[in-house]
């Protein structure tokens, strides 16, 4: 029996990638449904599609939900219509004809795994985009089995980019969707991290490719600034794999505070200052994230 895949995308002004990604997927060698949730609005993307690519479904919300929410609109379509897997592309990336094959394929193998993802190449097809799945040290094996030419079909990760998701429908009904509590960025680490805290395994597949033009996205916000930090501080805090409890972490900054200010160490006092008074401020929504989280089902996709 064929499985039932949606690829869901979030577009936002991306109309340089479009030919590339959406030509892709008209040649892919499973039969897949195309959802767009075009968050630019009048950007000009429901036009283009509905010219030249009419196959695609378009959703097209009254705001730009950003990323995740973005995402949660697509998969909540997909499953109210019979999904077996969906998975998520970015509007900067395009497949090869058999990516999505070869990834339905290996999961059905592989079932303990509940999400995988491809190898991204540069878009000059040079190199790997090696920021995109290789951030973390645990991935020695699959480095040696390249050397020796021994690939496996999958590796475990701790870490992939959200660029390329394939996921399973018992994920979507375990984990469920992207935490809202995320406006734009790091809601790919929150849900990496409650993968693993229900027990399914996160996995690259070497076989399976694709390419992405990272370097030309755009990201409007510095990896240095105030906003990307709390984003990070977040993921830290809503970790249902750690031990530390919101109250431990109020403690250490207060802590920190504290000693920067003794010390008089202005600068240290006003960044540990502004993370207390974060976690004060967020400190109903941290509670309601890591209560929902931690309940299996299809959390953040219902109405």
């Amino acid at each position: 029996m064929k499985s039932k895949v949606f690829v869901i995308i979030v577009t936002y002004k991306g109309q340089s990638w479009y030919e590339k990604l959406f030509s892709s997927l008209r040649l892919s060698t499973i039969p897949v449904d195309v959802i767009v949730v075009n968050n630019g609005g009048d950007d000009g993307t429901k036009e283009y599609l509905q010219e030249c690519f009419p196959e695609v479904i378009i959703l097209s919300p009254l705001e730009n939900l950003g990323f995740g929410k973005g995402n949660n609109l697509g998969i909540r379509y997909a499953i109210e219509h019979d999904c077996d897997y969906v998975f998520l592309l970015n509007q900067d990336a395009w497949i090869e004809p058999d990516t999505i094959e070869k990834l339905v394929s290996i999961h059905k193998n592989h079932s303990e795994y509940g999400l995988i993802s491809p190898m991204h190449l540069n878009v000059d097809g040079t190199g790997l985009v090696m920021k995109c799945f290789c951030q973390q040290p645990n991935n020695e094996k699959l480095i040696t089995d390249l050397y020796l030419n021994q690939l496996s079909d999958i590796y475990e990760t701790t870490y992939i980019h959200a660029a390329a998701w394939l996921l399973p429908r018992n994920t979507l009904e375990t984990v469920g969707g992207f935490d809202p509590i995320y406006k734009h960025y790091e809601e790919d680490d929150d849900y990496l991290n409650r993968v693993r805290f229900h027990h399914l395994k996160i996995g690259v597949c070497p076989s399976a490719r694709i390419v992405h033009d990272h370097r030309c996205s755009n990201n409007p916000f510095n990896r240095k600034s105030r906003y990307h930090h709390e984003q990070e501080l977040l993921v830290k805090l809503t970790n249902l794999n750690s031990s530390l409890t919101l109250k431990d972490y109020l403690f250490y900054y207060f802590r920190k505070m504290i000693k920067s200010l003794l010390t008089w160490n202005l600068t240290s006092y006003r960044s540990f200052r502004d993370d207390f008074l974060f976690i004060i401020k967020q400190q109903k929504g941290i509670c309601k994230s890591r209560e929902s989280n931690s309940r299996i089902g299809p959390t953040w996709l219902t109405t």
